[in-house]
C-alpha cells in the first residue's frame, strides 16, 4: 500500500512541529509528520527551552529575535498554552571580556535587540541572593525568555492539525527512498510506503542514522548532557532571571516547580552516544559538581537538597550551527539537525525558513546560506560560534 503526500516531516520534536506548521501556512496542501515514538521523546522534551538573542552574527540574531515574537504571539492566534515567559536574560564574563560583550551588544542593537552592558550593581538587582565581583560584567536580554517544553511541541502539533496536517506516531521511518537522484519517499516499520516529493529529516539525534546509506559522512553527533535540579530555601525570593555564566561555566534557570535547573555551558568534551541506548538518568558525581559550582553565586544553592536531574540528547556539528538543506545529490531531500542546543531557540525561523524553501515562498529571516551543509564539503568557512552559548 503506497499513500502519496507533497511533503513528509521525520521527526515529532520542536523543530519537525515548526516545519509541518510552517508548511501548511504557507500552502503545501498534503503534509504528513512522522514520529517513531511520542512528541518530544528526544531532545525537546527535556530542553531547558531557554530563547534568547544572543549571538556574533546577524542572522542568527535576527531568526532568534524571530522566533521569540512567535512564541511571544503563538497562544493568543491559536488559543493554545505553552507556558510562554518573558524573563530576561543575563551572560556574565570578567572584565577582560568587556569589549567582546559592548561589540555583541552593538549588533544586536543594529538588529533591533534591547540588549545592553550591565556590571554588579545591575547585576545584584536581578538577582538579590547571588554573589558578582566588581569586575563581572555581562549582557542583560530583557526580551529574552522560556516556554515550557512539553506542553509547546503538543500545541505546535495541534496548531498544524488545524491546519490540516496529518501526524503518524508510533510508527517508525526505516529508510528514506532515493530514484535516480531524487527522494521519492520512505519505507515505514509496518511496511507501509508513503510517497512524496519533499521529505524533511528533522528526526534530531537520529537524522544521522537515516542518512548512513544516502550522506554517510554528514558531521552529525548525538552527545548526552546532564541537569541537575535544585530547590532554593523558602525564605529566598522567588528566582526569575535566565543566568548564562562564562566564569563558572555553568547557567542556571528557574523552573515552573519552584527548582532551580543548573547545567554546563560547554560540550566540547561530551562523548557520543547512541541514541536508542543511553542513559537518560543523572550522576551523583555531576550533581555535587552543579552544587559546588553554583554555590560559588549563589552560596544558598550549596545547601540545597537535589531533586535530581536528568540527561537529554543534543545534536552537535563541529562549528555548533545546524546543517539545513538539500542533500547533495539527492533532489528533494532536506536535512535540519544539529542545532547543538538550539532547537527552541530557532525554531520557528527554521521552521518559515525550510516550508519556504520546499514550497517556494517567503523564507522570513532564514538564510539558507549560513546553514548550508556545503560548509562542510570546503566550499565555504563555517559560520563562527557565539560568544555565549546557552544549551537551549
Amino acid at each position: 500500500m503506497t499513500q502519496n503526500y507533497d511533503a513528509i516531516v521525520i521527526g515529532g520534536g520542536i523543530t519537525g512541529a515548526w516545519i509541518s506548521l510552517e508548511l501548511a501556512r504557507l500552502g503545501a496542501d498534503r503534509v504528513l509528520l512522522i514520529e517513531k515514538s511520542f512528541p518530544g521523546a528526544g531532545s525537546t522534551g527535556n530542553s531547558s527551552a531557554i530563547l534568547s538573542q544572543d549571538d556574533c552574527y546577524e542572522i542568527p540574531i535576527r531568526m532568534a529575535s524571530f522566533s521569540l515574537e512567535r512564541y511571544a504571539s503563538f497562544q493568543a492566534e491559536n488559543g493554545l498554552d505553552i507556558g510562554f515567559r518573558r524573563v530576561g536574560m543575563v551572560c556574565i564574563a570578567d572584565a577582560s571580556e568587556e569589549a567582546s560583550l559592548r561589540a555583541s551588544v552593538t549588533l544586536q542593537n543594529q538588529n533591533h535587540v534591547q540588549a545592553s552592558v550591565i556590571g554588579p550593581d545591575e547585576l545584584r538587582e536581578l538577582e538579590p541572593e547571588a554573589v558578582f565581583n566588581a569586575d563581572d560584567r555581562a549582557l542583560w536580554d530583557p526580551d529574552a525568555g522560556t516556554v515550557q517544553p512539553a506542553k509547546t511541541v503538543h500545541a505546535c502539533l495541534e496548531a498544524a492539525r488545524r491546519q490540516g496536517v496529518e501526524t503518524r506516531f508510533g510508527v517508525a521511518v526505516r529508510a528514506i527512498e532515493v530514484e535516480g537522484g531524487r527522494v521519492t519517499g520512505v519505507r515505514l516499520s509496518d511496511g507501509v510506503k508513503v510517497s512524496g516529493p519533499h521529505v524533511i529529516n528533522a528526526a534530531g539525534p537520529w537524522a544521522k542514522q537515516l542518512l548512513k546509506t544516502i550522506a554517510p559522512d554528514l558531521p552529525l553527533r548525538s552527545i548526552r548532557r546532564e541537569q541537575a535540579y535544585f530547590e532554593p530555601p523558602v525564605t529566598e525570593p522567588a528566582r526569575r532571571t535566565i543566568f548564562c555564566d562564562t566564569v563558572t561555566g555553568l547557567y542556571w534557570k528557574p523552573e515552573d516547580a519552584g527548582w532551580t535547573r543548573v547545567g554546563q555551558l560547554s560540550f566540547e568534551d561530551a562523548a557520543e552516544v547512541d541514541p536508542d541506548h543511553f542513559d537518560e538518568g543523572i550522576a551523583g558525581e555531576f550533581i555535587h559538581r552543579c552544587r559546588r559550582g553554583i554555590s560559588e553565586r549563589l552560596p544558598s544553592l550549596g545547601a540545597s537538597p537535589s531533586k535530581g536531574g536528568g540527561a537529554a540528547l543534543y545534536t552537535v556539528t563541529p562549528d555548533s550551527r545546524a546543517i539545513v538543506g538539500t542533500v547533495p545529490g539527492v533532489e528533494g531531500l532536506t536535512v535540519v539537525a544539529g542545532a547543538s542546543g538550539h532547537d527552541f531557540k530557532f525554531g520557528p525561523a527554521v521552521g518559515r525558513g525550510v516550508a519556504g524553501m520546499v514550497v517556494g515562498g517567503d523564507t522570513g529571516p532564514f538564510d539558507p546560506a549560513f546553514f548550508s551543509v556545503d560548509r562542510f564539503c570546503g566550499v565555504r568557512a563555517a559560520g563562527g560560534r557565539a560568544p555565549f552559548r546557552i544549551l537551549g
